[in-house]
């Protein structure tokens, strides 16, 4: 018989309500609860849950992937709690309580600081300054301890073989848990499973193992154009962007698959074969952006639910197209604006929760939840933040923050529910670059026309009329302001890498941050590439002119038929997969062009 019914979900909620989507505290004390007593696709559908009682149970864990969006408080104490990443899911949290379980140590307490971002109280104690050192601090001093030993004891294998590099990963991650020794012993599980961590994201042994990046041309697409014209040479291609690894659906299809948008279509490409395997047309649209997500589906009562990966598009009808990819299905649809949508942004961690940006200088954030068997959606509005102009990306390097490039500059806002249910942002923060101060009557700097995470606190953004990228700490430049009143912060900028001199605005970057590796494309159809790999050596130097790009991948002069080779247009967007296999470039002359990563043998 199951313990969990939608009858005592109701009956143990405050407010009373008769609809679970209300319920903002519940207290499930007591019931002797185990894992498999906790239905997923029942508690899934309390979006408005904010406390949560599971203390004096016998839970061993929760379960994985659960959703609740508005979750700040949960009491787990008295249980039998063994498997703390279980709560990985659960970004909102802010308040803890986990006193009474024995297995539960020092390390699991400073990995929840590292999996819950928003987390400020453990067992009634503030633990904001603790958890901020360890997710910042002791997270940079740990990274570069893991590269002295890569430097001093490893190097690539010649030559590079599969084989040689799999023997090699696994020699390097068991010497690195064993030598990397950081803080007092009652945390070295907690230093092994950050170790770990930094392997299973790609961000340690993947930076210094793979070869040097070598893109070759593979494809050039001709596949937005108006009425299927092959002269068509002046369809603006604006957005790209890779489907997501977790919940992918589609990984029949032999290569990476990308989706792009532009005129009045949207198209899934298969980067190894060139393939246009599905294809979306609206009359009468101009898409500008596109966004992949993974939701959850439901396949009826009995069975539980499922990741399914998403595509989200709008553009100039400001009207938010809803796609299942898979199905080949626009399964709905749902009005952000009045005017044209500029940007489209879902979030990694809260896969429902979908960004959207307009001409009407607005941010909205959405909940668009998840789908049903029979595709029915619902869409809430969360919040609504102004911006002073066009906003052009958003980047979002920590749970409840948000960056906006705009055409006036780059703004905070703080996206966490406020207790008053106020669903009106201000911008909190204006972050200021250095070239700010060279400013005449040409040039002002202000457009902010490209913005990406590198890695979880250094972000790279361009200026438009500028000829260097910005590399700058997130982390450095948040805790400039501590008392929280002054609007005006600069960027603490840690390198500038060198690009191209262009007045061509919106040419946008992309990274790759489990690569480390960035890419940004000109007016002339190249693309300048930076291999950051060697990120901490270049900072630990403090470079004080700009670097140098690792390589500037000319435009690979496609031959249009009766005209010969064809001058290179300006790259408006790139994208890159997570593992660096393709790279895919739109320009603004219908043009997708997709370059593969070269092989390496050890031949040459």
């Amino acid at each position: 018989m199951e313990k969990i019914t939608e009858k005592l979900l109701l009956e143990k909620s405050s407010p009373k309500t008769s609809k679970l989507e209300q319920i903002k505290s519940l207290n499930l004390s007591g019931l002797n609860l185990k894992l498999q007593d906790l239905p997923i696709c029942l508690l899934s559908r309390l979006r408005s849950l904010e406390r949560w009682d599971l203390s004096r149970n016998q839970l061993q864990e929760l379960p994985q992937n659960l959703d609740l969006p508005a979750l700040q408080f949960l009491d787990l104490s008295d249980n039998q709690l063994e498997d703390i990443t279980s709560l990985e899911s659960l970004q909102h949290l802010e308040e803890l309580k986990m006193e009474d379980n024995l297995y539960i140590t020092i390390s699991d307490h400073y990995k929840l600081m590292v999996l819950l971002p928003r987390l400020m109280m453990l067992n009634s104690k503030n633990v904001s300054s603790t958890a901020s050192h360890v997710r910042y601090v002791y997270t940079e001093n740990l990274r570069a301890r893991i590269i002295a030993v890569w430097e001093k004891n490893f190097s690539l294998p010649d030559p590079i073989t599969a084989e040689k590099m799999l023997s090699l990963e696994t020699n390097f991650v068991n010497m690195t848990r064993q030598q990397v020794k950081f803080g007092p012993s009652s945390v070295s599980d907690f230093t092994k499973w950050r170790v770990k961590t930094f392997r299973v994201s790609g961000s340690c042994f993947g930076c210094f193992c793979l070869p040097p990046v070598s893109l070759k041309p593979l494809h050039v697409l001709q596949c937005h154009s108006k009425l299927d014209s092959c002269d068509d040479f002046s369809t603006q291609l604006w957005s790209c962007s890779f489907q997501p690894q977790e919940g992918s659906e589609l990984s029949v299809f032999s290569g990476g698959l990308v989706a792009t948008c532009g005129g009045d279509t949207l198209c899934l490409i298969d980067c190894d074969s060139g393939m246009v395997m599905k294809k979306y047309k609206v009359a009468g649209e101009e898409f500008f952006s596109l966004a992949w997500s993974t939701v959850l589906m439901s396949r009826g009562d009995q069975d539980s639910a499922q990741l399914c990966s998403i595509l989200a598009a709008g553009g100039k009808r400001g009207l938010v197209k809803l796609i299942h990819p898979r199905e080949n299905f626009a399964y709905g649809e749902f009005r952000a604006s009045r005017k044209s949508l500029s940007v489209l942004r879902f979030h990694e961690r809260q896969g429902n929760f979908l960004f959207t940006g307009a001409y009407d200088n607005r941010i909205v954030m959405w909940d668009v939840g998840g789908v049903d068997s029979h595709y029915n959606f619902k869409v809430n509005q969360l919040l609504v933040m102004q911006i002073s102009s066009t906003p052009l990306h958003i980047c979002l390097p920590a749970a409840s923050s948000l960056l906006c490039g705009s055409d006036d500059g780059l703004f905070y806002f703080n996206t966490q529910p406020s207790s008053s249910n106020a669903k009106s942002r201000c911008m909190e923060m204006e972050i200021t670059f250095p070239v700010y101060k060279n400013k005449d009557k040409d040039h002002d700097y202000r457009t902010i026309d490209g913005l990406s995470l590198l890695t979880d606190d250094i972000i790279a953004s361009k200026n438009f009329q500028y000829n260097c990228i910005y590399l700058w700490s997130w982390g450095r430049t948040a805790a400039q302001r501590p008392d929280k009143k002054n609007r005006l912060v600069s960027a603490v900028v840690l390198a500038e890498l060198q690009w191209t001199n262009t007045d061509v605005p919106y040419l946008s970057l992309s990274t790759c941050p489990d690569q480390a590796y960035i890419v940004c494309g000109d007016d002339e159809g190249r693309l300048w590439t930076y291999d950051m790999s060697n990120l901490q050596n270049i900072l630990r130097d403090k470079p004080a002119k700009p670097l140098q790009p690792t390589k500037i991948l000319e435009w690979p002069g496609p031959v249009r038929k009766g005209s010969g080779p064809m001058k290179g247009p300006s790259i408006n967007t790139v994208a890159a997969d997570p593992e660096l296999r393709y790279v895919v470039a739109l320009s603004d002359q219908n043009m997708v062009i997709v370059w593969k990563r070269a092989e390496t043998d050890g031949s040459s």
